[in-house]
């Protein structure tokens, strides 16, 4: 602890060293910690503060507030943090009452997971989030994760270099699903040998689906299993969006026993063989009619709005799936009488469910331990 507080006096003279004072050790260990995830949902939270000057002083033992990014892209920010082990903490803000924020949650489309983004004539970003072809990822969050990683960059790299190397990425519903791109492109660097003693871990609170089934296997396997988490309320609508369609050629993996049913019926009668073709037939054109349309109207005409609000900007073509799913070992928070009846006049409150509040008390039901911290 006094090695950790030297430090912070000589290389981060201006962080704010109050909040260590009798603060239990904190530990950065793998697996699902109910406090930990408490403790993000608190530092998440702080989005939503107005102290003056953003300086966060005691705002939660055993963490120092260290900056907050400019507004940037559509309209996004990060927070870091520094907790008493020596653990970096990157907090990404949720979806704002700012029209460009609510095109990053409708720009619905989905982009390759590795790549390059222009947005700019002089200014293109390279991406790596996953080593699959064939992982695919939300468009709007990613090109709010293209303008971040400007952002988060410069200070991880300046972190890393002064012996900071546990990072713990973290978000709130929008945020949430930023910071799992934000998380996959640190674990890629680490395997890239750009940060090999990088140890990572993240809690994505309430996050909207961010990505197909490819990109979630190669987040779960990258990470493996025990340290990303998705915190989700089973009344919650936001981790239920973007609704979704499975195509059976583009979604699934080959040879599928689904894809070629009309080599697998050959024992059936003949009237039966005749339905079961026609019944598959019909899913099938049905779930691609319904993609093409999804990728029209929530891909190719929200991304015109999107390049009028960041004239600019330059994507790779959209990969033809819409069959998002949530990545990360998924939490699930189950809202009971208990709950309706704590919350009876606000749970009608339009995304209630979705808040702070909400979230935090069911967290404590899921893990009782927390009722006496």
């Amino acid at each position: 602890m006094k090695k950790t507080l030297f430090l912070l006096c000589i290389i981060m003279p201006g962080i704010v060293i109050s909040s260590f004072a009798q603060q239990k050790p904190f530990n950065f260990n793998p697996g699902f910690n109910a406090q930990e995830c408490d403790e993000m949902l608190k530092i998440n939270s702080a989005f939503t503060d107005t102290l003056k000057g953003n300086k966060f002083q005691a705002f939660l033992n055993g963490y120092s507030f260290l900056s907050r990014s400019k507004s940037v892209g559509l309209d996004n920010k990060v927070d870091f943090w520094l907790r008493a082990d020596s653990t970096v903490i990157i907090s990404l803000r949720g979806t704002t009452k700012d029209p460009k924020s609510l095109l990053a949650d409708f720009y619905c489309a989905m982009i390759p997971a590795k790549g390059k983004i222009i947005i700019a004539p002089s200014d293109t970003i390279k991406y790596y989030l996953a080593d699959d072809e064939r992982a695919a990822v939300h468009a709007g969050f990613l090109v709010s994760f293209a303008y971040l990683s400007k952002e988060i960059a410069p200070k991880v790299d300046s972190l890393y270099r002064k012996g900071y190397h546990k990072f713990l990425v973290t978000g709130h519903s929008q945020g949430g699903s930023i910071s799992i791109y934000v998380t996959a492109w640190l674990a890629y660097l680490k395997k890239q040998g750009t940060y090999p003693e990088l140890a990572l871990k993240n809690y994505a609170t309430a996050p909207a689906k961010m990505g197909n089934m490819y990109f979630a296997y190669n987040f779960q396997h990258i990470m493996h299993s025990n340290q990303a988490f998705s915190l989700i309320s089973n009344v919650d609508p936001v981790p239920e969006m973007p609704f979704t369609t499975q195509q059976l050629a583009t979604d699934m993996n080959k040879p599928n026993p689904f894809i070629t049913i009309y080599e697998h019926v050959g024992n059936l009668s003949f009237f039966k063989r005749i339905i079961l073709k026609n019944a598959f037939k019909s899913m099938e054109r049905k779930a691609e009619k319904s993609s093409k349309a999804y990728q029209q109207y929530l891909g190719k005409t929200v991304e015109k709005m999107v390049k009028t609000a960041l004239p600019g900007l330059q994507l790779q073509p959209m990969a033809n799936t819409t069959h998002f799913v949530t990545p990360g070992v998924i939490i699930a928070l189950m809202a009971d009488e208990n709950y309706e009846r704590h919350f009876k006049t606000e749970i009608d409150r339009s995304l209630f469910h979705h808040s702070y509040e909400a979230y935090r008390f069911l967290l404590k039901q899921y893990a009782p331990e927390l009722e006496n911290k």
